[in-house]
């Protein structure tokens, strides 16, 4: 199994069954694999298109460059969705007092964000799977 897959399906375990432990896994695929990666990981916005502008020229990546790129991915959607979550709650919380209303705000928010965090790792474990690049670029 590539780096590119674990990192994809521990993505998907820390917001699903293990968000601790999941997280220091990624954590230490990203310390020991993107950090030290000396060259510059591709992904899809460094496509370029061809002569008549409406095909994009097949990118050749490495499996280490696309391993490196699902990892970081992986890791920085895991910073990202932890702290909007965490803060989002957090901040609903603030702003509108401990009251019926807010909870079904605070839910709906944390259920709604989560979601689509989980449905983002889905997407990127299939194109893991298929040896394509993450789907957006981060960080």
């Amino acid at each position: 199994m590539s780096k590119a897959i674990q990192a994809q399906a521990w993505y998907l375990a820390n917001l699903l069954a293990l968000p601790g432990l999941s997280f220091l896994v990624l954590l230490y695929l990203y310390l020991k694999y993107v950090r030290p990666y000396q060259g510059e990981i591709r992904d899809q916005r460094d496509l370029e298109l061809s002569e008549d502008s409406s095909l994009p020229k097949m990118l050749t990546l490495t499996q280490q460059e696309l391993d490196a790129s699902h990892i970081r991915s992986a890791f920085w959607l895991s910073v990202i969705g932890g702290g909007s979550v965490i803060g989002g709650c957090g901040l609903l919380f603030l702003l509108t007092g401990n009251n019926a209303k807010a909870w079904v705000m605070i839910v709906l928010y944390f259920t709604v964000l989560h979601t689509s965090f989980v449905l983002w790792g889905m997407f990127n474990l299939a194109k893991a799977w298929s040896s394509k690049l993450p789907f957006f670029k981060l960080i």
